[in-house]
Parts: structure tokens; sequence; C-alpha cells
């Protein structure tokens, strides 16, 4: 109850990214407090927990700070990049006072204190019962729901009331909770996804058929209002979850596989363009892909880039981008607007925190790739950590989701189903037995009902 509150708050109040620093507040603050009242169940995540992911968990949570520790004029001023700080701070007479490694402390402390709400779900989560997973998963499934029916009448009014953020006013985008179309359609993906992996196989009654088909019409339509390119090619993620699942559990042959999927793909093509071709909203969300030559987001990478070299290899601290990335933008690449992001979490964080960054990244790849394969083998309500996480993984290489504190949020769950999947879930044991049963000996005789002794 405690993690799915903290998800609800999340998904209510953590949509505005760094720049709702107050709603993100709220969020932090229930996590603060939620951590306080169950010390115990902290210790035992990081006693019992898999070593790989409490070490990464830790290394994560220090990093920022680390970076907020003060360090002697000698030291700070030797660090790469740091030559303008110092030339600004010769002017003012305050060029030998002690200074925190980040050369922005108070955004990398607003960083650590946005860990917090993903930490505080992780740890109440991780070790819950499958029927308490299925249920997290439900309400994120119906956070999406929730985040479409709200932004459906956000663009009924021109996105002019029921509005959470100042930024989305008038916005053409499906915005629900969130002031970025990106992590909107984002989150819409994950629920798809979550509806996937929690939709029932066996003994499915009319209620879920109906109601799953309902739910996953409506978040598909959401992704494609919030007319976020991104979002709209990730659909392939829970498309292709959703398939691997039910092939998984059917088994057919490869060549009824085939046609199957062959099948499935014609059969979604030529039903969406039935149901959207006509529709003028959702024909201005499939033409934002002939825009691709009048994308920014190359040059703001290649400016990056030169920042990096510059701060290489310790970084310029985490939070920091928008104040340094300005020195290194070059002026054939300048715009009306700032970039105020690198539009790639991964080159973002390579500036933020150097070398430690792309380690602590590669580490989170590894860790999640080892664990998604076990998942992806098992089956179950795992694979929604799979799917999450390529989602992320995918949009961090043009956009910065897990800046937003409701995705952070539901990173803490997906890595929680990720990590112990398999306990109290019995698809994969049903899906053995009935391996054992069609695949294994597809030609055994049934015992004799008439034989006293098999009966």
């Amino acid at each position: 109850m405690q993690a799915g509150g903290l998800l609800l708050a999340g998904v209510l109040f953590g949509g505005g990214g760094s720049a709702a620093g107050l709603a993100n507040l709220v969020v932090q603050l229930l996590a603060l407090a939620i951590l306080a009242v169950n010390g115990a169940a902290v210790k035992t995540f990081f006693r019992s927990a898999p070593r790989a992911i409490s070490v990464l968990v830790a290394v994560t949570l220090l990093l920022p700070l680390l970076q907020l520790v003060p360090l002697p004029p000698a030291i700070w001023q030797a660090l790469p990049g740091r030559e303008f700080a110092v030339q600004s701070l010769e002017l003012t007479g305050g060029s030998q006072i002690w200074k925190a490694f980040s050369l922005d402390p108070n955004r990398t402390a607003i960083a650590f204190f946005a860990l917090l709400p993903a930490l505080a779900i992780l740890v109440l989560s991780w070790q819950s019962s499958a029927e308490d997973r299925r249920r997290l998963l439900m309400l994120v499934a119906a956070c999406g729901l929730l985040v479409v029916l709200l932004g459906a009448q956000q663009l009924a009014s021109g996105n002019r009331h029921l509005v959470f953020y100042a930024e989305t006013l008038g916005s053409p985008d499906l915005q629900g909770t969130f002031a970025n179309r990106n992590t909107a359609g984002l989150m819409l993906d994950a629920a798809l996804v979550a509806l996937v992996a929690v939709f029932p196989l066996r003994q499915v009654r009319a209620i879920w058929t109906l109601g799953g088909m309902a739910t996953a019409l409506l978040l598909i339509v959401g992704v494609v209002l919030t007319r976020s390119r991104s979002s709209m090619a990730l659909l392939l993620v829970p498309a292709c979850l959703a398939a691997w699942r039910w092939l998984r559990w059917r088994r057919p042959t490869w060549n009824r596989r085939l046609a199957i999927v062959i099948a499935a793909a014609v059969l979604v093509l030529a039903g969406s363009a039935a149901l959207l071709a006509g529709n003028q909203r959702v024909q201005r969300s499939f033409a934002r892909f002939d825009a691709v030559e009048d994308e920014q987001r190359p040059l703001i990478w290649e400016d990056t880039i030169a920042a990096i070299g510059r701060y290489m290899p310790v970084g310029s601290g985490i939070g920091t981008f928008d104040d340094v990335f300005q020195a290194d933008e070059s002026l054939e690449n300048l715009s009306y607007g700032r970039a105020k992001r690198a539009h790639n979490d991964f080159l973002e964080a390579a500036l933020e925190s150097g070398i430690l960054g792309i380690a602590l990244a590669a580490g989170w790849i590894a860790a999640v790739a080892r664990f998604g394969v076990q998942a992806l083998r098992r089956g179950g309500i795992g694979l929604a950590g799979v799917g999450t996480f390529a989602l992320i993984a995918l949009q961090s290489i043009t956009d910065y989701p897990l800046r937003s504190q409701t995705l952070l949020c539901l990173a803490g769950l997906m890595l929680a189903l990720l990590i112990d999947g398999g306990r109290d879930d019995d698809e994969a044991g049903e899906v053995r037995r009935r391996s054992r049963r069609t695949g294994d000996r597809p030609h055994a005789a049934r015992p004799s009902t008439t034989d006293p002794l098999k009966r």
C-alpha cells in the first residue's frame, strides 16, 4: 500500500521535471517519511538483495553526495573545466574559498533527493508477494488510463483547463499530469507493458478480455495524441512483449509462430489505419515524422561531446548541464531557445559525472540485461521490468526520461519486479508442465480408464 501510494503520488505530482521543484518536493517528502518508518526494510534490501543490484544502488546514491563534498581551493581549481569558475570568482575576490566538486551544488543536491522515491518503492516491493506485484502493475495501467482520460479533457479545452503546468497551456499535445509530451508518451508505453505482463493467460474471463482490449486501445490512442515520435515508435516494445508472452505460452511450431506474427501485424496495421485514417489530430501526430530534417538534437550532441572533453575524466556535477553547456555551444548551432538538456541521457551522464558516470551506466545496463534475460525465460510479471527498461534505454538515446520524478518511481518498481520476479510466480512452471504434456511427449498414450491400477 505504501509503495502504491508513493507511485500514485509520483504520477500526480512528479511529471513536471526539474522545473517543478515544489511538486517534486511533495513526492520526495513522502518518500522520506516512508523510508523513516521502514528502516528495517532498507537494511534487509542492502543485506539480502542481489549483490550487483545493492552495490549499484549504493553507488548511485553516493555519487551526488560525493560531488557535494567541499574541497580546498588547490584541489577544486585543478579539476578539469574549472577555469571559468576561477576567473569569475577572482573578479569578486572569492577564488580562495572551499567549493564543492559540483559546479552547481544545489542542483546536485536536488538530484540526490529525487532518487529517494525510487529507493523507497524498490525496498518496499522487491520481496512482496506475486499478488501484491500484480496489484502494483494494475495500478500502473490504471495510472496510464488516468493520464489519457485527463489529457482528453485537457485537449477538449485546447489545453487551457485542468492543466498541471504553465508550459502546457495551449499545447496541441495530450499532456495529462506531465509537462513533457515525451515523458507522457513513455508513461503510457510503460502502462501498456504493465497491462501485457499482468494479463492472465489461464481461465481468462470476459471482463479481462474486454477491459484489457479497451484499456490497450485507449493507451495506444493516448500515445499517438501525445505527438511524441519516440513514444509512438516505442509502441513496438509492448507489441513484441505481448507476442513473446503469448507464443511462449502457446508453444506453436515455428511455421505457425511466423504465420501468427505476420497475421497479427497485418490486422493491427489494417485496423489502426481504418480507425485513425480520418482523424485530423492523429494525422498531425504522424506528420511530425516528416520534420526530421529540422531536428536540432544532432547539433546539441555534437556540442555536448565537445563539453565532455573539457570536463573529462571527472565531470562537472550532476544537474549542471544547462550551466556548463553554454560555454561549448558553437555559434553556428545557436537557436532562439536554450538546449537545457543534452537530449541524450548517456551523453549527459558522461558530461556531468565523467568516467564514473559512464561506468555506472554500463553497470546498470549489464545488471538489467542479466536479470532481464532471466525474466524472459521465466515469463510472468517480471516481463514488465524487461519492457519498461527497454523503453527507458531506447528513449534515453533522444531524450531524458529518468530526469522525471514519475519515471524514477516507475523504474524503482520495475527493478523490484525484475530482480525477484520469479518468486511465487507459477507461469514458468505452468509452461514447463504444458511443454511436457504437449511438446516433449506428443505421442504418449493416455492411461486406460478401464485398468484399475492405472486408474
